[in-house]
């Protein structure tokens, strides 16, 4: 028994080395991103002195492996700095020295802790980001990452309807039938056990399968819209309003940009009327309606915003420029719940983590960070629009920069309402994808130097 062991150990570890000389860093990438959403340490997690293990962080060191030794022998494809990397590097070391320099003890690595947050939420994402930017980009890759993730999305949005149906004995990993692991039980919420994490993947799968459908024949685009209604089915049984508003953004995204001609404005005219009667229509029950708690719950969690909002503002007046120190929120609100000049409640905000991405990032790194995060987001967005509207480059690497526009618009509402660095799989799958879009943008600007403002061409 041994000796099988042993050979088995011996065959993973020359397999291993053969991919990490060899094999695509793209879907190895993804594949770390897919493996913390799905496999991440809710379904096996153990601890390795002070750091916690679990498989996405085993595949995330294979990854480091594997990019290192391509690059060192040559089989990387290193691109020029440009203005995106200049944003990320500057938010990533203000973060870094922010957490640094308030008095965190780098011992606290447990979940939802100051470093947690920095090294799950923006540094690890940050490495994916890097990783799919340096890599060679080719068709077959990107369109590899998109059937990927659109198998993906299948399988989500079957386990989304099979949960809300309590077909418990179909639904795998294991962990999702499990109400005391995650939030959010009772809702559609995946193997991440998070209905907001949930949305986001089943939107962005959704619309990568769309993109890598209509790229193939005639039986792909009537397979992609076969599917349609239980995508739209899981997407309501998620029950969460940033991601319904994000996906309505997404959908606005690709037929503003996408369509042309009156094709584009009938379909314009069609979604905006449509979301108009829905929300109109409907506003006290988008405002309260029965999810995994009652009602009630469901209406303070809106009003909860405003106090987060009050909160946030009076901190930010105190410390505009650097704030109050990375991860401090939590403590260095407690002072100002006892404001007396307002009428929002702002006593339920204690013990709760921020629930707005842009006001943590002012609060705790004060005008700096969020001027740096603002400046990335622009500059992913920028890029994805000029390589969208290049028309002399090929149609998959225009319709990456289409889906890259699409994905912000989905990724904002979840920011505006979520702190995201507490979803941190959520993370690394949107700056996975906006580093397969800088790369593939730095890649198409040497053949088509015109993608690039004259600062940049030379």
């Amino acid at each position: 028994m041994e000796l099988i062991i042993g050979i088995s150990i011996l065959a993973v570890l020359l397999w291993g080395l053969i991919w990490c000389l060899q094999g695509d860093l793209v879907l190895g990438a993804l594949g770390v991103v897919i493996t913390g959403a799905c496999l991440g340490h809710p379904f096996w997690k153990t601890d390795l002195g002070p750091v916690p293990v679990s498989l996405d962080r085993i595949a995330l060191a294979g990854l480091l492996v594997a990019y290192l030794l391509q690059w060192r022998l040559g089989r990387t494809d290193p691109k020029p700095i440009g203005a995106a990397d200049r944003w990320l590097f500057g938010l990533l070391l203000v973060g870094t020295a922010s957490f640094l320099l308030t008095g965190f003890p780098p011992e606290k690595l447990g979940e939802g802790s100051a470093l947690w947050r920095l090294v799950a939420g923006y540094l690890i994402p940050g490495i994916l980001y890097w990783v799919a930017r340096q890599a060679p980009m080719e068709h077959r890759r990107v369109r590899r990452v998109w059937a990927v993730l659109g198998g993906l999305g299948v399988y989500l949005a079957l386990s989304g309807i099979l949960e809300r149906t309590g077909q418990w004995q179909w639904v795998w990993p294991p962990h999702i039938a499990n109400p005391e692991v995650g939030l959010h039980f009772g809702r559609a919420r995946g193997p991440m056990v998070h209905a907001v994490s949930f949305g986001l993947y089943l939107v962005v799968c959704w619309l990568a399968g769309g993109v890598w459908a209509f790229s193939r024949a005639r039986f792909a685009r009537l397979l992609f819209l076969t599917g349609v209604p239980f995508f739209v089915a899981a997407l309501v049984f998620s029950y969460t309003r940033s991601v319904w508003l994000g996906a309505a953004l997404a959908a606005l995204v690709l037929i503003a940009v996408g369509l042309q001609g009156r094709l584009r404005i009938v379909a314009l005219a069609a979604l905006v009327g449509l979301g108009a009667a829905v929300a109109l229509g409907n506003l006290d029950r988008l405002v309260a309606f029965q999810r995994e708690g009652s009602a009630a719950e469901t209406a303070q969690s809106v009003q909860m915003r405003g106090a987060f909002a009050y909160v946030s503002w009076k901190m930010f007046l105190d410390r505009p420029v650097f704030g109050f120190g990375f991860g401090r929120f939590p403590e260095a609100e407690l002072p100002y719940l006892t404001d007396r000049q307002t009428d929002l409640p702002l006593e339920s905000i204690r013990g709760y983590v921020h629930h707005n991405t842009f006001l943590s990032l002012l609060t705790e790194t004060g005008l700096v960070g969020l001027g740096l995060f603002l400046g990335l987001l622009m500059a992913w967005a920028v890029a994805a629009w000029r390589l969208w509207r290049t028309w002399q480059a090929a149609s998959w690497a225009r319709a990456q920069g289409l889906l890259m526009l699409a994905v912000l618009a989905l990724y904002l509402p979840q920011a505006m309402f979520h702190e995201m660095s507490y979803l941190p799989s959520d993370q690394a799958l949107v700056f996975f994808l906006a580093g397969l879009t800088i790369g593939l943008y730095r890649t198409v600007a040497r053949t088509c130097p015109q993608i690039l403002p004259p600062a940049n061409a030379r």
